[in-house]
């Protein structure tokens, strides 16, 4: 096999695999795609997928919007393969201290074209009657969000790359970048080194290593998340949406025929766990948690089944918003990592901005600025580290 290419991408999750299709859609060059495990073998392979619109931050928003179109129009964007999204609404419960931000996003939103509106909670038991609303002050809905699937995803973006030439190596383990001078050169892998002009790392918590030789301050906590899935009773009805519960910190995603994924709205809840390639049950009191929330949000559902558990692992960032573009310290080299629960629903936006950069040098979807590596050791974080202002909403 060839040891150059034009770029290398590190990381064969929903972010690499994005952004190899991006760049090779635009006649790039020689790609080499490197992932040790397997496609979608990480965090993207136990996303909850869930695709919505509604951030605190323009510029996410705007991003999610980019991942909003092509997970819904998959054939004629993407043309190969299927995102497996479901339409099914993003339904938000809100206590009162939020209400005021709540409002001001909506604003955000519907100024940016999206359909999104705060609701009363008559309204929320309009949409989803079988919700205890007793303590909700109000809600937000999105009718056009729902969830797709992150190992699906990841696997077409790779065999619409590959239909483009894109050289995807399963197994070789990056070990660091090479460089001469202030210049990346390629990389050094456990089987070889491959020359290349540009590299780009998206590896999730491994990217943090991958950086600290070039003097690149990537502060990423793995934080391994608990998710539960469980059956519905067989006289709950239909298909619920999907619900943002910010009062009780939970949202609930609904799954093929009766099942009901729940999980944790804060990405610091869970046990730091370097060992982030390990698949790993929930414990069963995770899970029980889960479970008792869903009934105290849907009653009736303390009967519902306990189905399976099972693990994921977030990359925590100290303010929860990624790091995205250009680094600084070494020409050539790109990063995208430390995406905190919100990567899966953005991937095809960053794809298209990190091949905007690789190739012109900008991107006109948002202002990188801000989501540059280098802040974190500029102490430059974005917002406050606690809150409804800067932590996953699911």
């Amino acid at each position: 096999m060839a040891n150059t290419a034009d770029i290398v991408i590190v990381g064969g999750g929903v972010h690499g695999a994005s952004t190899a299709w991006h760049l090779a859609k635009r006649g790039a060059g020689k790609i080499i795609l490197i992932e040790k495990e397997g496609i979608a073998a990480g965090a993207s392979g136990w996303s909850s997928a869930i695709v919505r619109m509604h951030y605190t931050l323009e510029s996410l928003t705007r991003v999610a919007m980019y991942g909003r179109e092509m997970f819904g129009d998959w054939k004629n964007i993407v043309g190969v393969g299927e995102s497996g999204f479901r339409q099914v609404g993003f339904l938000i419960l809100f206590a009162t201290a939020e209400v005021p931000h709540a409002r001001e996003v909506i604003a955000m939103q519907q100024r940016l074209g999206i359909n999104a509106r705060m609701i009363t909670p008559g309204e929320v038991g309009d949409i989803e009657p079988r919700l205890v609303r007793d303590d909700v002050t109000a809600g937000a809905w999105e009718p056009n969000s729902g969830h797709a699937d992150g190992s699906t995803v990841a696997n077409s973006f790779i065999s619409a790359a590959r239909d483009l030439g894109v050289d995807v190596r399963i197994g070789p383990e990056v070990l660091a970048m090479t460089s001469e001078g202030s210049r990346v050169t390629g990389v050094a892998m456990s089987d070889g080194v491959i020359s290349a002009e540009t590299v780009i790392v998206e590896a999730g918590f491994r990217t943090s290593d991958l950086l600290a030789e070039y003097g690149v301050d990537l502060p990423i906590t793995p934080v391994r998340h608990a998710i539960t899935v469980v059956e519905r009773t067989p006289d709950f009805g239909g298909i619920h949406p999907i619900v943002s519960d910010r009062i009780a910190e939970t949202y609930f995603r609904p799954e093929a025929g009766s099942l009901t994924l729940i999980g944790e709205h804060d990405p610091m809840k869970g046990p730091v766990d370097e060992d982030v390639e390990a698949v790993k049950p929930a414990e069963l009191n995770e899970q029980v948690s889960q479970l008792e929330r869903f009934a105290a949000r849907f009653p009736g559902q303390d009967s519902a089944s306990l189905v399976r558990g099972y693990t994921g692992v977030y990359d925590c960032s100290p303010d929860f918003m990624p790091a995205f573009g250009r680094v600084q310290a070494l020409d050539g080299l790109f990063v995208g990592a430390g995406f905190s629960g919100h990567g899966f629903k953005l991937s095809p936006g960053v794809g298209k901005i990190l091949s905007d950069l690789v190739i012109d040098g900008s991107t006109d979807l948002i202002d990188v600025q801000p989501f540059r590596v280098e802040r974190f050791a500029e102490g430059d974080l974005l917002g406050a580290e606690d809150g409804y202002m800067n932590r996953s909403l699911a």
